[in-house]
């Protein structure tokens, strides 16, 4: 697999992990690339045949009748009719498979007429078993139709070159608080609203804020930080190589994710694994490992003075920075090792 950034993303991060761990256990790996930016203006028909090549490959894999189990990474729209399809493929040929669906606007189906939801629903229930990466999901698939002997609850993981903080975040009395935003720098991610909640809270307190990720609004980011004159303590870095990138989230105080939609965010897990408390909208199946008020705050999304007040609290105390950091660690140790998510998954092929 290739990555589409030198940040690796989510669908590969976890794929690292369940290579590393199949490898521990023996097992022998054939990876079919799905993988594609989510900024590949791709024709329909380019579309199509890349399907098609991966159907064919999974069909040839099949025959073979070696092939103990499949794991399917799928998105929202034409990527779940797609990988349904590979799913199809592999009932045809009466191989388990379990079907991760990681985009978190697939969740919308909720509010969709109910002939698609109905549609939706049969269709999920070709795949052998579905993953579901936090209550909402499960919640979401039952009401669906699917049965909840068919749900497996797995939580998302991330690679063994991470290296998680053994140590909860020390607050430097009279040292500004660092926040810190990773992901696409894109609208979605609401990247407007951290700006209009920065352009406010400037106004009463010192910090710093790091915006670390590539994406269309990358360079208008840059240009509101250079035509606002904060370039002193505001700063937009594009993507970073692994060491720096773990470096300068260590470094961090608070994590910022105010998503307009999620699956669950791999950018979260690693703020949590470097003890960050974190401020994120309650969508997806974030608020699983982010508990308002305990280890950050939970947010609605598309919404500015929510995100002010949230910052806000860190910032007339940052102290609660140390007490959040702990059960953050906690978190991660309770829900995201990769050794036991690793294990539900492949236990889901038996």
């Amino acid at each position: 697999m290739k990555s589409p950034s030198v940040h690796p993303g989510g669908v590969l991060t976890l794929s690292i992990g369940l290579i590393e761990y199949a490898k521990k256990q023996g097992h022998t790996v054939e990876v079919i690339n799905t993988l594609r930016s989510g900024f590949d203006d791709l024709s329909i028909m380019l579309r199509l045949e890349a399907g098609w090549d991966r159907a064919v490959k999974l069909f040839s894999a099949l025959r073979g009748g070696n092939c103990n189990g499949v794991i399917i990474f799928s998105g929202a729209g034409f990527s779940f009719y797609e990988r349904i399809l590979l799913s199809s493929i592999c009932k045809l040929f009466s191989v388990k498979d379990l079907f991760v669906i990681v985009d978190g606007w697939f969740l919308e189906i909720r509010d969709r007429v109910f002939l698609k939801r109905c549609w939706v629903g049969l269709l999920l229930q070709i795949p052998h078993k579905l993953a579901a990466s936090g209550s909402r999901w499960s919640n979401l698939f039952r009401k669906l139709g699917v049965r909840s002997s068919h749900i497996s609850q797995i939580h998302y993981w991330l690679s063994e070159s991470f290296v998680i903080s053994k140590n909860q975040k020390t607050i430097i009395p009279n040292k500004p608080l660092q926040f810190i935003f990773v992901g696409w720098m894109i609208r979605e991610k609401g990247l407007y609203e951290i700006l209009a909640a920065i352009e406010q809270l400037r106004e009463k307190y010192k910090f710093t804020f790091t915006f670390v990720g590539g994406g269309t609004l990358l360079e208008d980011i840059r240009q509101k930080i250079r035509n606002s004159g904060w370039m002193e303590d505001i700063s937009a870095l594009g993507w970073v190589a692994d060491e720096e990138f773990q470096q300068i989230l260590s470094a961090a105080d608070v994590f910022v994710l105010p998503s307009y939609a999620e699956g669950f965010p791999m950018s979260l897990i690693e703020a949590l694994s470097k003890g960050l408390p974190a401020i994120c909208t309650d969508v997806g199946g974030i608020s699983d490992s982010l508990r308002d008020g305990v280890n950050g705050y939970l947010i609605a999304p598309r919404q500015v003075q929510p995100l002010v007040e949230a910052m806000e609290r860190y910032l007339q105390n940052p102290h609660i920075v140390t007490e959040h950091s702990r059960i953050a660690l906690e978190v991660v140790k309770t829900n995201h090792t990769a050794e036991a998510n690793c294990k539900l998954a492949f236990d889901a092929l038996k």
